[in-house]
């Protein structure tokens, strides 16, 4: 609970410092949908699990965004996105090979402050940073053995409900009339242990993604 609780003031300081930085709106509020592609894998103490290394696992993102334009070529992004995050590895057990994957599923809020590189034309590259906090909606290991029924298991109640971190990325708004594509490229650093005591377990978990998403900003 303890951990839950720091996790929320640092977001809410953050949102906080943020809003104060900036008074004036420049540019009014753009909304946008995204989706894309997640490559997601995790930070654990220790660094494997039986001998075995966690490897990357693809899953997908997908959500809305609010962009509220500042003075000076900034302005501030928060986002509601769908995160499948997660990570698996190769395992062989008396001859038998396999698959585990472990499936997190979360609801990111990020709160992003974003500075465009040039103050007009078609094309408007940008980078950004912030914070974020993700909910933790589901949480499951699949066990996969080639010629065997996929086994399932249910692991939310070893997972904190919530996490909070940084996000740093680069974007590309085209402009195409009213609608404008938008390109991002971002990494989610989990800065929180996201695994209660567990037997037999890592100690700590945190999780690592990269996100490449497409959109359309209106």
């Amino acid at each position: 609970m303890r951990r839950k609780r720091k996790g929320l003031v640092f977001f809410c300081a953050a949102a906080l410092l943020l809003g104060l930085m900036f008074s004036e709106v420049e540019a009014g509020v753009k909304f946008g949908v995204k989706g894309g592609l997640v490559l997601a894998n995790i930070k654990s103490v220790p660094e494997t699990f039986e001998e075995y290394s966690w490897e990357t696992r693809r899953g997908l993102v997908g959500g809305v965004s609010l962009e509220l334009g500042l003075l000076g070529g900034f302005s501030l992004q928060p986002e509601v996105l769908y995160v499948q995050k997660g990570t698996q590895f190769d395992f062989e057990v008396e001859g038998v090979t396999g698959k585990l994957e472990t499936r997190v599923d979360t609801i990111e809020i990020p709160l992003l402050l974003k500075f465009n590189l040039i103050s007009g034309g078609p094309t408007i590259p940008s980078f950004y940073a912030g914070p974020f906090v993700g909910f933790i909606s589901k949480a499951e290991n699949l066990i996969k053995i080639e010629g065997y029924p996929t086994e399932r298991e249910d692991i939310k109640d070893n997972l904190t409900s919530t996490e909070y971190g940084l996000t740093f990325g680069v974007g590309l708004i085209q402009s195409l009339g009213l609608v404008k594509i938008t390109l991002d490229a971002r990494y989610d650093l989990g800065l929180s242990n996201v695994i209660k005591v567990v037997e037999n377990g890592p100690e700590s978990v945190k999780t690592r993604a990269w996100l490449f998403m497409v959109g359309l900003s209106f």
